[in-house]
């Protein structure tokens, strides 16, 4: 009987810990001013991480990134990171990192990996045909350019993407596979059984499986990381 108490025992803190471990790799994108009693919240919740918008495709820093970066760290959260939509119509990739980096610069936020005033990784935004040009070696050049301007200033770099809206923009290409691949695919399962590889990508680092929702007033999309 004991041997099976502790069995028992054993098996039910193993389940405990593995839901614990896929709750606590829950996080949040978002696109606007999202303040600390929202990620207080968000915290309560099972929220870890936050990414958050600092460039908009009409090719301009987002002035709310500063203070919402400020907020999240002071809410609670254990890791922040960004994403940067870019503009390419304007085509000026390493203008438009500098120009963020620059901004974040004013409020002393870097990258690093300690808070606070710190992001871990800035994540390129490719999705909308629309924006892009219709010469896929130009949107591919123009990305390259967005990469390796964000690694001269020792940023972590990763994609935001999906086969939906890498291919009609770069085609067949697998010029960023060596980057961390952050995929949409909204079917509200924290997990990558639906992953299908495209791009060079056979494995991803993060999914987006839920959007446009409303957790603790503040607009976000659900995300997971294992």
């Amino acid at each position: 009987m004991k041997l099976a108490v502790v069995l028992v025992l054993v098996v039910a803190l193993a389940s405990s810990s593995t839901f614990f471990l896929c709750h606590a790799h829950k996080g949040v994108d978002v696109s606007q001013a999202t303040y600390e009693n929202n990620w207080k919240c968000l915290k309560s919740h099972d929220y870890k991480f936050a990414i958050i918008r600092c460039y908009e495709s009409v090719g301009r820093v987002d002035s709310n990134c500063p203070h919402t970066v400020y907020n999240a760290w002071d809410g609670g959260m254990d890791a922040v990171s960004l994403y940067f939509f870019p503009d390419p119509r304007a085509d000026n990739p390493a203008h438009q990192i500098n120009s963020m980096v620059e901004y974040l610069a004013k409020f002393n936020i870097k990258p690093g990996d300690k808070k606070p005033h710190t992001y871990g990784m800035l994540w390129l935004d490719i999705e909308g045909p629309q924006y892009w040009t219709s010469s896929k070696e130009k949107n591919r050049e123009f990305f390259k350019g967005l990469v390796e301007r964000a690694k001269h200033h020792g940023i972590k770099v990763g994609v935001y993407t999906s086969e939906s809206q890498w291919s009609p923009i770069m085609g067949d290409w697998h010029g960023g596979s060596d980057l961390p691949l952050w995929y949409a695919h909204y079917d509200g399962k924290a997990s990558f059984s639906d992953f299908r590889p495209f791009g060079g990508w056979h494995k991803p680092s993060m999914k987006q499986y839920a959007g446009n929702i409303n957790v603790c007033g503040a607009g976000v999309d659900e995300n997971w990381h294992p």
